[in-house]
């Protein structure tokens, strides 16, 4: 996926198995940020590479590869306690992953400089 190595985000292609077929050298450096050997991967079940995702994972990627629909859903991983946005879009065989590391992701701060939202909030 040497096109795709200027994209910041993780890409990883899965075939309709869910076995890792390619990816992108974002992908590559977070999966050996999480312990695993981005050579080692290919072919491999991302069931079986990474059994501690959710069952919520793992239904949403199965009806991505089933349906071939587009998929969209953020999960906690448990091995580093990040949360990883994925996009997932039908590729035919299989689906096209585009992943971000969204735990440094700025979290929304509501400014409220009359102190009306507090007030609302405040016990009476």
């Amino acid at each position: 996926m040497a096109i795709l190595d200027c994209i910041e985000d993780a890409v990883v292609k899965l075939d309709e198995q869910g076995n890792y077929i390619a990816m992108n050298r974002a992908a590559e450096n977070t999966f050996r940020r999480l312990g695993q050997d981005p050579q080692q991967m290919i072919e491999k079940p991302v069931w079986e590479l990474f059994r501690e995702v959710s069952s919520i994972v793992e239904r949403e990627l199965r009806q991505a590869l089933v349906d071939h629909v587009s998929a969209r859903f953020e999960f906690l991983y448990p091995g580093d306690k990040h949360w990883y946005e994925i996009q997932g879009y039908p590729s035919t065989p299989g689906v096209m992953l585009v992943f971000r590391d969204s735990h440094e992701q700025e979290k929304c701060h509501i400014v409220d400089p009359s102190g009306y939202l507090g007030s609302l909030f405040s016990a009476r």
